[in-house]
């Protein structure tokens, strides 16, 4: 927030600032509205959060429309994010062998007893310590990751796949997962696949690097006790998710987010109805129906869906995923794994909130592309080898 804030104060003053009509203007005015209705009624706790949710938005509203004009500027934003979302995924099997092969938990080796930044690092489950990156919570970074496997070479799709897979988080595997099986589908059914036109080189080397990591998985005893641990939690989740298996704690208050919106959508006014509690609110109207988190002095849902309609309000949610479905539609043509990515985080958004996590970065990295053809032309030439 203050880097874009920073942003806007440059953009002013050298005579850059810009407003133009973009699809992110619509969500940036019932913004507006929600927060003009809802302050004075919040507790200073959830007015913290009207007031940082409406800032975030109209920053990154103005910065995206002042400067992600073009496609250059957009591929540095993309470039950086995944950049960032490399950086993670590094951290995350570092995270993993540190604790499983000398019990060293690195997040709070580096942020709490070196740094002194935080005095909680790392979460912990059932299953021991959950490698989640340079985040407290996997489902940060998950957009950055996503990315990672759309854009990024095999190599690193691969390695993508597999990191989330290690942090446990439904998000992220889901996220992943999406995009993955758009490559799948596409090289099973491309052209040059049929005419036996396929890169040997570059077939060679995915291959050698599978192999590689299947030989870790089969050889090296501790590796694969490491694994089946983390699949058996994944696979659990799964039979949760599609069997009449017994829900643990966070499937279950994620379930219940929905099975609860008819009686919260009952103790609505009409005007918390169509622009909601407040802006990243939700956990005020949730708290006083189910008093979960009665303890806390704010919080809101970590589902995009009911978090944004709560929020905001009905027109709160129309504006947020027209926005959305925008950008599916427009790059359809052009960038057929742009609105794979853009499928991927609204699906993901049923799971998290990853569009207001971390004071809504992702609505910039979304603008961006919409214009974003940097690695375009690569990525169809690296798939179609």
């Amino acid at each position: 927030m203050w880097l874009m804030g920073v942003t806007v104060l440059l953009l002013i003053i050298t005579g850059k600032l810009r407003m133009r009509t973009t699809p992110l203007l619509p969500f940036s005015l019932v913004a507006c509205i929600t927060f003009c209705f809802s302050y004075s009624t919040l507790s200073e706790a959830y007015r913290e959060n009207d007031l940082k949710g409406l800032l975030s938005i109209l920053l990154i509203f103005i910065v995206s429309t002042s400067l992600l004009s073009g496609d250059k500027d957009s591929e540095n934003v993309i470039r950086g994010v995944l950049a960032a979302g490399k950086i993670n995924i590094i951290w995350i099997l570092l995270q993993t062998l540190f604790w499983n092969f000398l019990k060293i938990d690195l997040n709070d080796l580096v942020f709490n007893q070196t740094l002194h930044m935080v005095e909680n690092a790392s979460q912990y489950k059932a299953s021991g310590l959950v490698s989640t990156g340079l985040c407290w919570n996997a489902g940060g970074i998950a957009a950055a990751i996503i990315l990672v496997a759309a854009f990024a070479g095999s190599q690193w799709k691969v390695v993508a796949l597999i990191s989330s897979i290690l942090t446990q988080s439904s998000t992220m595997i889901v996220g992943v997962g999406i995009v993955i099986l758009f490559f799948l589908f596409q090289y099973l059914f491309s052209k040059r696949l049929k005419n036996n036109k396929i890169g040997i080189g570059n077939l060679f080397i995915d291959m050698t690097f599978i192999g590689l990591i299947v030989m870790l998985l089969v050889f090296v005893s501790k590796i694969q006790d490491m694994f089946n641990k983390v699949m058996q939690t994944s696979l659990d989740r799964l039979n949760m998710l599609f069997n009449d298996a017994q829900l643990d704690s966070s499937a279950t208050a994620h379930f219940d987010y929905y099975s609860n919106l008819p009686d919260l959508i009952h103790w609505m006014s009409s005007k918390q109805f169509l622009f909601g509690y407040g802006i990243d609110c939700s956990g005020l109207p949730y708290t006083k129906l189910t008093r979960q988190y009665f303890s806390l002095d704010s919080w809101f849902l970590e589902s995009d869906i009911v978090n944004t309609f709560l929020g905001m309000g009905i027109f709160g949610i129309v504006s947020l995923y027209f926005f959305l479905i925008y950008i599916v539609i427009k790059r359809w043509k052009d960038a057929r794994i742009i609105s794979i990515v853009m499928v991927s985080y609204i699906v993901c958004g049923y799971f998290y909130d990853i569009q207001s996590v971390t004071y809504y970065w992702l609505l910039f990295i979304e603008f961006a592309l919409l214009n974003y053809k940097g690695q375009m032309t690569e990525s169809k030439k690296e798939l179609l080898k």
